[in-house]
């Protein structure tokens, strides 16, 4: 679940920008009633908890240490947020693509196949011999 103040903006298209609170992506304002209402459909699924004190430790550290607490850091993720689309479309563009397994470089027409096809190749990119040997890459 992801969870936004009312003070963002989404830089997507318009009709994903109306979140409803039924969904993963909440506004701050609907967090609590989300929550509760999740919790209390899963007590009706689920006689024991999904998650035990320990499992909550282990998520809550994670998050900790993925908290941005540096001053500068955050200043820059927020500035790379604003500018998001724009910068990281133009320096994917300037990037070279190479193969994940074999670090050949691969044409942008290639690195575009591969990233069209998310479930297959998993956000990385590979040449034409090991897209047939994916499966085998994989494992």
């Amino acid at each position: 679940m992801v969870s936004f103040t009312r003070r963002c903006t989404f830089k997507v298209d318009l009709e994903l920008r109306d979140i409803k609170s039924d969904q993963l992506i909440v506004y701050d304002t609907e967090l609590s009633e989300f929550i509760h209402r999740k919790m209390n459909v899963e007590k009706l699924y689920n006689e024991a908890p999904l998650y035990n004190q320990e499992d909550i430790q282990i998520i809550y550290n994670q998050l900790q240490q993925a908290n941005i607490e540096d001053p500068l850091l955050r200043k820059k993720h927020i500035e790379l947020m604003k500018n998001g689309k724009e910068s990281t479309a133009a320096q994917d563009s300037k990037e070279q693509a190479t193969c994940y397994v074999c670090q050949k470089s691969i044409s942008e027409k290639v690195k575009a196949y591969c990233l069209a096809n998310p479930k297959k190749f998993e956000g990385k990119t590979y040449c034409y011999e090991h897209q047939k040997n994916v499966e085998k890459v994989k494992s």
